[in-house]
């Protein structure tokens, strides 16, 4: 009597399984349920949760339209998880400035000054503890 497997929302929804979710993919999972909708209704759907403006949803655009628009951060290493679309375990430029996209009150700074700030070891990236740092700074 092993546990199941949990099967993820975002890969069940990722119908291609190349890590975005796109009209078509969202198209032919709601067709092979047997519903119809029109294209421009899953059109406006990815439009309201793409956050770079690249028509197709990411893990990250996904989970935090799942959160909501303004999610409470409270587990750094879950918005690590989160944020580090490649999974290379560093926060990349393009990736800090997605987190701010979808957490517009977290600060007024730009992606580039906090990546500047918070990279302690002048890499460029953010590593897991130097993007909990900045997590931890941001909430004071």
């Amino acid at each position: 009597m092993g546990s199941e497997p949990t099967a993820d929302t975002f890969d069940l929804w990722d119908r291609d399984g190349d890590g975005l979710i796109s009209t078509h993919d969202i198209l032919a999972g709601i067709t092979a349920l047997g519903l119809d909708i029109d294209y421009d209704s899953v059109e406006r759907l990815v439009a309201a949760a793409d956050t770079n403006g690249d028509f197709l949803i990411s893990r990250a655009e996904f989970d935090a339209a799942r959160l909501g628009r303004d999610p409470e951060i409270t587990d750094p290493d879950a918005a690590f998880d989160t944020f580090d679309e490649n999974r290379d375990n560093l926060i990349e430029l393009d990736e800090l400035e997605s987190l701010l996209r979808t957490c517009p009150d977290l600060t007024d700074e730009s992606a580039e000054s906090l990546l500047r700030t918070a990279d302690l070891d002048g890499d460029g990236y953010l590593s897991r503890a130097e993007f909990a740092a900045l997590l931890a700074t941001l909430a004071r």
